[in-house]
This record gives structure tokens, sequence and C-alpha cells, in this order.
């Protein structure tokens, strides 16, 4: 598959994104929870929406999934079929407090599997995409993890999936591998966005990224992007990474293979 093919979506991106980035630049930070929420939803709605007539404009024989992929009847039906899978406002948290750091990301999955992911960064017009076996690029140009062999002093990134406040034990395990890990590396920090950072690992930015606890829809589509980047992307424990995986380990070769040893002692 070429990127010609999906450019209806990636220009579908560009457009709400630039609609985002307009509202962006008059929000005033949100504080209160329930404002936060109410919010959101009105934000999440519409840009959801806008994305999904559009692709379905573009690309009429792929299902518009959200909002079905919950219990176990939903991810069962997850494995067949072709779907988009989006999160209209990846770091909405950030959006919300005005705070700059914050994307758009969209996976097309078939049969389970992601076959084309899109990352957009409106703030820094930055355009990620990848397509399963032809490649990863920013902006139109081929992008690789980058020579990094291990964490040790190495640059990391690690967050957390909405909601994970319901997750003992991925908040646990949260504590501490960030424990383990700083021991190490030569920095740890959260950049925010989740399927952002994990891209920020396909092109060279990042070393690695890991987060406990399921994200699915942020992280799927991003963990093609590593794949297709020469990265290596799997669980904390080295299963494959799939549709509701509880946890991810994305890096270069070498810094994902330390840090799976690393990690292995929580």
């Amino acid at each position: 598959m070429h990127s010609a093919e999906w450019e209806p979506a990636f220009e579908v991106l560009r457009r709400v994104g630039a609609t985002l980035k307009q509202q962006f630049a008059r929000i005033t930070p949100v504080i209160e929870g329930e404002a936060i929420i109410a919010t959101f939803r009105k934000i999440d709605d519409e840009t959801t929406e806008t994305i999904r007539a559009g692709l379905t404009q573009a690309y009429p024989a792929i299902e518009w999934k959200e909002g079905e992929l919950a219990g176990a009847q939903g991810w069962q039906q997850a494995n067949e079929g072709s779907y988009w899978v989006c999160d209209a406002i990846d770091g909405a948290v950030q959006y919300l407090r005005a705070i700059p750091q914050w994307c758009i990301s969209l996976t097309f999955v078939r049969d389970g599997e992601p076959v084309f992911a899109a990352i957009f960064d409106p703030m820094h017009e930055d355009l990620f995409h990848a397509v399963a076996d032809a490649g990863a690029f920013l902006n139109g140009n081929p992008i690789r993890v980058n020579g990094q062999r291990s964490h040790v002093a190495a640059f990391l990134a690690t967050s957390q999936p909405p909601f994970v406040n319901d997750d003992l034990g991925a908040i646990t395990l949260a504590g501490r591998s960030l424990t383990v890990a700083l021991a190490d590396a030569g920095a740890v920090r959260n950049l925010g966005p989740t399927s952002l950072q994990i891209a920020y690992v396909a092109c060279g930015r990042l070393d690695a990224f890991w987060e406990f606890g399921e994200d699915t829809f942020n992280c799927l589509g991003a963990v093609l992007m590593v794949r297709e980047a020469g990265g290596h992307a799997t669980e904390i424990d080295g299963q494959p990474y799939r549709l509701q995986s509880g946890s991810l380990l994305a890096g270069t070769p070498g810094v994902h293979a330390s840090l799976l040893e690393k990690l292995a002692t929580l």
C-alpha cells in the first residue's frame, strides 16, 4: 500500500487538526472536574464525528467502530473485519489545560492487526504515518529508530492509560518500574500523549517508551509505527502486543532487550 492511498485520511486529520489548533489558541485552562468532563465531551464528540464523517466519505468500505469496542463481545468482534480506531484528542488533559502537547491518533485495523496508522501533531505540523510492510514516515520522509543499544543512560518515556485509577496492579507496576528505570536511565519523562511519545521512539527522538495498563486505542497504531521503523514493541513480559494487551514496551532493539530484562525483576 502506498501513501497516496491514504492521502484522504491525511487531509481529514490536517483539516480537523487545524480546527483544534484554532480552538486551542483561545482556550482558557479548565480546572474544575465537572467542567473538564463537560468541555472534553463537547470537543471530543464534535471532533470525533467530523473525523468519522470524513473517513466514511473517503473510505466507505471501512467501518467505524468507535464506542463499540467494549466488553468481551466487542473485543471479540474487533478481531474480525476492517475498521478504524481513533483517539480524536490523545492528550486531552493537556489540551484542556492549555498545554501544547496533544495529537490525533488514527489506525486502520484488519482482522485485529494494524495495517495503517497516522499520528498528527497540529501544534508542530508533524504528521507521522506507517503502513504494514511499507515503512514508517514523518511528513513523508522515512524514519528509523536510533542506534541506542541499552537503557543505561538512555532517554526514556512512560505514561499511564486513561482511568488507570481503577487498575491497582497497573498503578503498582508503574511505580516500581519507574524506580527501576531511574536507577540507570539518563532521563525518564512523560511528554504527554501516549501515541505521540511512541512515534517519537519510531523517529529516534526517544530511545524507548513503556506503559502498564490497557491502552489499545492509543498504542496499537503507534506499535505498528515502531516496528516499521526497525524497533521492537511487545508487552513488558515479551509477549506480542495485540488488542487488549495490558502493557507495552517499545524501543530500539538494544534498549528494548535491556529494559525488558530489567523490568523482569519487578
